[in-house]
């Protein structure tokens, strides 16, 4: 029964992927996808569903709704007040100074962009709206295939999501509450694992360029759908937009981290000081400022629900006997490479549940006591390493995030999605594999 079990949980996990790569929603597919599971499990559907599925989908919205809810008004102030274009604007023109290198450089400032913007308190799910208007500009003035819009992913799903020290987000806050730790856990080992994406990055950046010019590539065709759509002039505020100093557009930002990591705020309490900042500063700037706010709550519960649906399945999985013959093998692996254990075990979660929060959640549930009690893990190590492996297989194709980012560049999965899969799945689990090495050798840092 327990290989049964775990095959038919592989058989949906693809499923999840094949229909989110066919452009499904994943709204529709995770539920489904629970019922498949609890029906080849032996496991009762009401009981199933009724109380495991909605049980970890509770559970996700009530732990962490405000955090979601308070970046994404944030985010939409940034954005409507024009203080988020006026970041991109700034750090797009570093572009052009470096001669004869400014393809390069101008791919290196979409993934710059996203990761300002990001650690900046700006949610994933608000982020890309100004990302895409950016790069959009960007990409058409150097004439670089549109199709590797995807590379502003290193930014935010891997930089700023999962390894930047004192990042505001909703994975350092799961970690925290699990490990008892801080959102500046192991800040050795988050500034070696930046460097060392940020490193694959060039690496696959400049591979990228040589195809472009091998093959004589250009903005177009690729780049058609989106040249159609005029994002620019919605980017900012209501209006003519007047770019403002790049110091001003930032101090909301500086604000929030500094409240999260100095004086040790909640996100969610650190995000709303930072959002009545920004509303005192750019007041004469926000035309529409309840319903500003309101987008922002709006987009907040759509998210939330997406990833506690997601989340749900993930319970449901966990309640399985074939999950219990991962958890088993997990328990296999030698105690001297534990930290190989919080690899593999968030990203299988993550995987399984195509979402870097909600494996999370799921694996440091199930997991974090063996960790920290049996294994006798460094928790700051633990927290970064699960982090930073969380933003690995979740982004195979039925992450709703990603599909929905590429749905809003008007790239197809088939055409858009390979720098994605380089760099938050390939170089994540790259990065967490020497990470993990790195703090076995030596402690937690």
């Amino acid at each position: 029964m327990q290989v049964i079990s775990l095959i038919c949980i592989l058989i949906a996990l693809a499923a999840m992927m094949y229909f989110g790569y066919r452009g499904t929603p994943i709204v529709l597919v995770a539920p489904l996808c629970g019922i498949f599971v609890c029906l080849t499990s032996g496991i009762d559907l009401a009981e199933g569903m009724g109380t495991v599925y909605l049980g970890g989908f509770g559970n996700w919205v009530g732990s962490y709704f405000f955090t979601l809810f308070t970046g994404a008004i944030f985010g939409c102030v940034m954005t409507d007040s024009g203080a988020a274009r006026s970041i991109g604007l700034t750090l797009s023109s570093l572009a052009l100074k470096f001669k004869g290198h400014e393809k390069i450089a101008a791919l290196w400032c979409i993934p710059l962009l996203s990761f300002v913007l990001s650690y900046g308190g700006i949610s994933v799910f608000v982020a890309f709206f100004t990302v895409i208007a950016i790069a959009k500009e960007l990409f058409e003035k150097m004439d670089i295939p549109w199709r590797l819009y995807g590379v502003g992913s290193l930014g935010v799903s891997a930089l700023a999501l999962t390894m930047a020290p004192g990042s505001p987000s909703v994975n350092n806050n799961i970690a925290s509450n699990y490990l008892g730790t801080t959102a500046m856990a192991a800040p050795v080992l988050s500034l070696l694992a930046m460097l060392i994406a940020i490193i694959l990055g060039h690496i696959y950046f400049s591979w990228e360029l040589g195809n472009v010019r091998r093959k004589d590539e250009h903005f177009l065709p690729t780049g058609a759908e989106i040249a159609k759509v005029d994002l620019l002039s919605n980017a900012g505020a209501t209006g003519e937009f007047k770019e403002m100093n790049i110091f001003v557009a930032l101090i909301p930002s500086i604000v929030l981290i500094v409240l999260l990591n100095l004086v040790h705020l909640p996100v969610y309490i650190a995000s709303f000081v930072a959002i009545l900042v920004a509303y005192v500063l750019f007041w004469n700037r926000l035309h529409t400022k309840v319903a500003t706010a309101q987008r922002g709550a709006v987009q907040a519960i759509t998210s939330a629900c997406t990833v506690a649906l997601v989340v749900g399945f993930g319970s449901v999985v966990s309640a399985t006997t074939g999950y219990q013959v991962i958890l088993n093998a997990l328990a296999m692996i030698p105690d001297n490479l534990g930290y190989f254990q919080v690899i593999i075990a968030v990203n299988l979660a993550a995987g399984v549940t195509g979402s870097s929060s909600g494996g999370l959640s799921i694996a440091l549930d199930s997991m974090s006591d063996r960790f920290l009690n049996v294994l006798h893990l460094d928790p700051a190590a633990v927290h970064r390493i699960a982090c930073i492996s969380s933003g690995g297989l979740d982004s195979l194709p039925c992450n709703g995030t990603v599909l929905n980012e590429l749905a809003m560049a008007k790239l197809t999965p088939r055409v858009g999605y390979r720098p994605m899969f380089v760099l938050t799945v390939i170089t994540p689990i790259i990065t967490a594999c020497i990470v993990g090495l790195v703090a076995t050798l030596v402690g937690g840092m």
